[in-house]
């Protein structure tokens, strides 16, 4: 396995400021932060299977892909376990599209409650998107689909980059996720797991940051398609029909599962 450690600095977000919890146990970091805090710190970090993060040695180590890279950073910042996310979205590990189709039942942003609680808010424009949200790829015949945390918000791409179309906005979204395929080779939006020169370089694959591009309708705002980076290229945007994907706000998330309490023995 291999062994990397990475000098990223990582700020923590008070929870009450971003999500609308019921009643939920959180901890000091929400799941950016301990996304982040993991980049940051693992001296094990691979990507690959069987996936999961050792907490309990300082610095973690974790071999991680795809969506249970958040789905095991979510659980470590709110304090859930396997049980907690089998009664949310019926698997106590969620595929990508999976997340995708929670996402893209959900109610928009503002929208009256579902009669089922998704635990997911959709964000139809790019300007609405800030850190903490998930952007999940939904699965197709060629692809399997894949989830990524967004650290911060949509900065719109001036000038653009191409592939460039008509009536559309540029944004540049940053993203935590674990993969082995790097987010492009730019110096103004890099890839934490590149390594040496765009031409020559290699990617170490497992958790790191990096940015993909979506687009919008420059007059409504409304997203359309998306680009795995903000290298320039001329076939790299991917249409909706040809790989969807949704981002979602995480919303009223439920109290962890508790045990239950044995009664005390009889008199």
């Amino acid at each position: 396995m291999s062994r990397r450690t990475t000098s990223l600095a990582v700020a923590s977000l008070a929870i009450g400021s971003l999500l609308t919890f019921g009643s939920a146990t959180a901890s000091a970091q929400d799941h950016t932060g301990v996304a982040l805090g993991f980049i940051g710190s693992a001296v094990v970090n691979d990507w690959g299977s069987p996936c999961v993060i050792d907490w309990s040695v300082s610095p973690p180590t974790g071999t991680t892909k795809g969506a249970c890279f958040f789905s095991l950073v979510f659980k470590r910042a709110y304090g859930y376990a396997d049980r907690d996310l089998q009664a949310m979205w019926g698997s106590s590990g969620p595929t990508s599209s999976a997340y995708f189709d929670f996402i893209n039942t959900s109610p928009t942003l503002g929208s009256p409650a579902p009669a089922v609680e998704t635990y997911f808010r959709k964000l139809t424009t790019a300007r609405q998107i800030q850190r903490g949200d998930i952007l999940a790829i939904g699965a197709t015949d060629t692809y399997a689909g894949h989830t990524v945390i967004i650290t911060g918000p949509a900065a719109e791409i001036l000038p653009q980059v191409m592939p460039r179309y008509s009536g559309t906005k540029q944004y540049a979204v940053p993203v935590a996720d674990s993969t082995n395929t790097s987010h492009g080779c730019n110096a103004s939006y890099p890839d934490s797991r590149w390594r040496g020169p765009c031409t020559g370089g290699y990617m170490d694959p497992g958790a790191g940051t990096g940015y993909l591009r979506v687009y919008a309708d420059s007059l409504t705002g409304v997203l359309l398609g998306f680009t795995w980076s903000v290298t320039s290229s001329l076939t790299s945007y991917y249409s909706p029909s040809t790989r969807p994907f949704r981002i979602g706000r995480l919303f009223k998330l439920p109290t962890p599962i508790q045990d239950p309490v044995d009664p005390p023995p009889p008199p």
